[in-house]
């Protein structure tokens, strides 16, 4: 399939201020050097932001007249990975890929780990006309138990490996494998035909909402909603009450799909914690100013060392904020973080927002994420050993 520049970023409308890159929070750059690499990137010549680029979409939120310069960005990282490919150890972030970060992951499952996801296959592959389903996409099938909980029961899952919204594809420039995973859940819904998919992650949500209809013209049948939603609307509604006020200072990680898509959706998780008793603070850069977990702090080079050098900023950055409790709503931040932490012991517990919820709601919690994250980057750190400094590069196409 052919993509062209002007299908991703509006070159038309673009005045060339810099702004997006002015704002930056990774950059930083003058009003000078933001025009001039503005002006590589539109021309297609070298550039230091495809190098120093954090991926973290916070230049979306800069750019006064909507023209997508983080699309811009990405666009150029494709036509790289075209021609040069992809370093051999990236593979290991490919999550639908054999070998890849995903097959450790689902070797640490306990057995009732196991159990659900054999459901959400069985459900994957069941007639699910006009019925409201959980779609469980790779960030949601890292850690499975999160669906133990309560607040979720009564509502079918579906997922299995492989089906995936192509996200980490799309953030690698891997345009063509991001278009085949969104064209396979699509057909998946026009097979199954539920009437009402709730997307666990916001990733996957503005896969399936904005990015792959919108950008690779890729329709999805049922309603596509945010679990956030989905869960403000069962609080408000009675159908889930918070008995076991938190009663705890809470800083919230944000996804960096959140800022894309808008203050509404950083909101919605802080209600949420709001509800359940918290008292919020905030990081220093916080929300749209805030980089990224440390996931995409590597994007640009794979490096894990620089993903893991973001995490331990974010951990610096929630402990310096006063917060008594750290909580990602996305489980890729959560393992990201979780990770980060065996380098930065801050001692501030950090849960993700479904277990927070959870407790407050008076359930138990039993937290896996610290021993899960651990085993899936022993088995990641083992798996790449050889490949960390090699010089191959890889077509995933091929």
């Amino acid at each position: 399939m052919k993509y062209e520049l002007q299908q991703f970023f509006d070159l038309e409308h673009c005045r060339r201020c810099g702004k997006c890159l002015i704002e930056c929070p990774a950059l930083r750059y003058t009003e000078a050097k933001a025009r001039a690499e503005k002006e590589k990137l539109i021309r297609g010549e070298p550039s230091e932001v495809l190098e120093r680029c954090k991926s973290c979409f916070s230049c979306e939120r800069f750019c006064p007249y909507d023209c997508h310069p983080y699309y811009l960005i990405l666009y150029r990282w494709f036509e790289r990975y075209q021609v040069r490919g992809i370093p051999l150890r990236a593979a290991k972030s490919l999550p639908a890929e054999p070998g890849g970060f995903m097959d450790y992951a689902r070797r640490s499952y306990k057995r009732e780990e196991q159990k659900l996801v054999a459901e959400w296959k069985a459900n994957a592959n069941s007639d699910l006309s006009g019925r409201e389903v959980i779609f469980a996409g790779c960030n949601a099938q890292v850690f499975p138990y999160l669906f133990e909980s309560p607040l979720l029961s009564g509502v079918k899952v579906m997922g299995e490996p492989g089906l995936c919204c192509g996200e980490v594809y799309f953030r690698m420039g891997l345009f063509d494998r991001a278009v085949a995973h969104g064209r396979k859940v699509a057909e998946r819904y026009a097979e199954l035909k539920p009437a009402r998919v709730i997307v666990f992650c916001l990733a996957g949500y503005n896969m399936q909402k904005n990015v792959l209809p919108r950008k690779f013209g890729i329709k999805f049948s049922p309603e596509i909603i945010y679990l956030g939603d989905w869960l403000l609307e069962r609080v408000k509604s009675g159908a889930i009450k918070f008995t076991r006020p938190l009663k705890r200072k809470v800083v919230v990680q944000d996804s960096c799909h959140a800022k894309v898509l808008g203050d509404d959706f950083m909101d919605k998780p802080r209600e949420l914690l709001r509800l359940a008793g918290a008292e919020l603070l905030e990081m220093n850069p916080c929300r749209e100013r805030q980089i990224c977990c440390g996931v995409a702090d590597g994007i640009a080079h794979f490096n894990p060392l620089a993903m893991t050098l973001g995490g331990i900023r974010q951990w610096r950055l929630a402990k310096k904020s006063g917060a008594e409790l750290f909580a990602p709503y996305c489980a890729t931040c959560y393992m990201m973080l979780k990770m980060a932490a065996k380098f930065y012991p801050s001692f501030i517990p950090c849960l993700h927002l479904l277990e927070l919820l959870t407790y407050a709601a008076g359930h138990p919690v039993e937290s896996l994420a610290d021993k899960k994250a651990g085993s899936i980057m022993a088995r990641t750190v083992l798996g790449s050993a050889g490949n960390l400094l090699s010089r191959k590069r890889i077509r995933p196409l091929e």
